[in-house]
């Protein structure tokens, strides 16, 4: 039986027509895909700048501004001034004459050079009985001579009258017009604290500017107030050498002496406390204790301290005990209490009082400020 159709040729001859085909799609692939490749790396070509066209401005015609200068005028001339100095010759010169000054018998004494530290020094009463100008929370300071008159006449007192003097002064309420026919120090001074450590009693009219040599018979009355800004119970402690007095508005609270001299001074106030004449301050000054003084915040009372000495030695200080405050103790086992103050004291304060009071008697720098602020 003959065939109805004629078999086909294939392509290639000894190749199958599907290894042909399979061929000629996977070289289309790859020619898509190298066009694919180049146009994605290449990158564009660049675009030329076209820059815009220009603008014409149109020009504004400008007008030159004339100003009028004057003209430039020449200073007049001045004369040169001169000063004419004569020169100095060192054979004009005159220097002070030594002896006759008295700088030389300041220096030297029968030929022996006296030591600076034996000269005095001007500022040192400023931290016992206070600087010249008052602060405000301060007391004021008055100085009696009372072997002078009123009119500064040396009138020959003597021990005695000293005495009954001062005593008058406490038995008749403070009365200043007492002191009125003795000679008072025009300088006042203004004290922050009562002070005065074992030292010639002449520190007294030394310090309101009367002749230091004058160092007999001498009152000094210091008045203020009394104030602190809490509620404060304390006492006064003195040593005395001549005499202390303290008055807190009519009520005298405190009265210490010399222990040898102390009859000599009739008052109404007397020490009841068990310790009182125990501890000493100063030069085998006893300490004399007072009355307790309770303060209410804020409110102040009159104070008023009285003082003086006859001459020698003179050792007047005022301390403080607070209730309920315990205080290290000295060696005669007696407490180092604080000293009274209105206000912290200056260094140069400090500095002088601690100069003659013996170490461990007294606290300077600690202890209550009484002061309202």
């Amino acid at each position: 039986m003959k065939r109805l159709f004629k078999k086909t040729q294939k392509l290639v001859k000894g190749m199958p027509s599907a290894v042909v085909v399979s061929i000629l799609f996977h070289a289309g692939l790859f020619v898509l895909a190298g066009v694919l490749v180049i146009f994605t790396v290449l990158p564009p070509p660049p675009v030329e700048f076209e820059p815009p066209p220009k603008i014409k401005v149109p020009k504004m015609p400008l007008k030159k501004l004339q100003v009028k200068m004057k003209k430039p005028t020449k200073p007049k001339s001045t004369a040169k001034i001169t000063a004419v100095v004569p020169k100095l010759d060192v054979h004009d010169i005159q220097f002070p004459d030594l002896a006759s000054s008295g700088i030389g018998a300041g220096l030297s004494d029968g030929g022996e050079v006296v030591s600076f530290n034996d000269m005095p020094t001007f500022d040192d009463d400023d931290g016992l009985f206070g600087p010249e100008k008052s602060i405000g929370n301060d007391l004021e300071v008055t100085y009696y001579d009372i072997k002078r008159t009123r009119s500064g006449k040396y009138n020959g007192q003597e021990n005695a009258t000293w005495t009954a003097v001062a005593m008058d002064f406490l038995q008749q309420g403070w009365d200043t017009s007492v002191l009125a026919r003795f000679y008072r120090a025009p300088k006042k001074r203004y004290a922050t604290c009562v002070m005065v450590p074992t030292m010639s009693s002449s520190i007294a009219p030394s310090a309101f500017g009367e002749d230091p040599g004058s160092g007999l018979y001498w009152l000094v009355h210091y008045k203020g107030k009394l104030v602190y800004p809490e509620d404060i119970t304390f006492r006064f402690w003195c040593a005395a050498d001549g005499f202390m007095a303290v008055r807190v508005d009519n009520d005298m609270v405190l009265f210490g002496a010399w222990q040898y001299e102390i009859d000599n001074y009739q008052v109404d106030w007397r020490g009841n406390n068990s310790k009182r004449d125990t501890y000493y301050l100063g030069h085998n000054t006893r300490l004399e204790i007072g009355d307790w003084i309770t303060l209410k915040a804020g409110e102040p009372r009159n104070l008023e301290v009285f003082m003086g000495d006859q001459g020698g030695l003179c050792a007047l200080m005022l301390v403080v005990e607070v209730k309920g405050v315990e205080y290290p103790q000295n060696k005669q086992a007696g407490p180092i209490l604080p000293i009274f103050k209105t206000a912290e004291l200056s260094h140069s304060q400090v500095d002088r009082i601690y100069m003659d009071l013996a170490p461990n008697e007294a606290c300077l720098t600690n202890g209550p400020v009484f002061s309202d602020y």
